[in-house]
């Protein structure tokens, strides 16, 4: 199958955004649990804001505030995003086996959860 090479286009508009992986704590030796500080792991993409037409489509299920991302990676549904101080989920990821770039839809986290 061919597959369509939007690598170059995306790098054109590419801007840095990071995944917020958080791990398991761990014990110490006094018996003190100690938290995992969140790992970011840094990667390029294109995010865009949410068309009204799908806004309307999907019955409010995405607000203004919600994006699309563009990119090269390879994303989970539930990853955090972080980019220009907000934080996003991956609501969806649509397959593309035609295209070396990926579509995630993604839904921003309130300020008030805990990273």
């Amino acid at each position: 199958m061919t597959r369509f090479r939007f690598a170059s286009t995306l790098a054109r508009y590419a801007t840095g955004y990071a995944v917020v992986r958080t791990g398991s704590g761990k014990w110490d030796e006094d018996g003190v649990y100690q938290p995992a500080q969140p790992e970011r792991v840094q990667y390029r993409g294109v995010i865009q804001p949410i068309g009204i037409k799908l806004m309307q489509l999907e019955g409010g299920r995405y607000t203004m505030d919600d994006r699309i991302l563009y990119t090269i990676a390879t994303h989970q549904e539930g990853d955090r995003i972080e980019c220009a101080g907000h934080y996003y989920t991956i609501d969806s990821a649509e397959p593309r086996e035609y295209s070396d770039a990926q579509k995630y839809t993604m839904k921003r986290v309130s300020t008030h959860d805990s990273v």
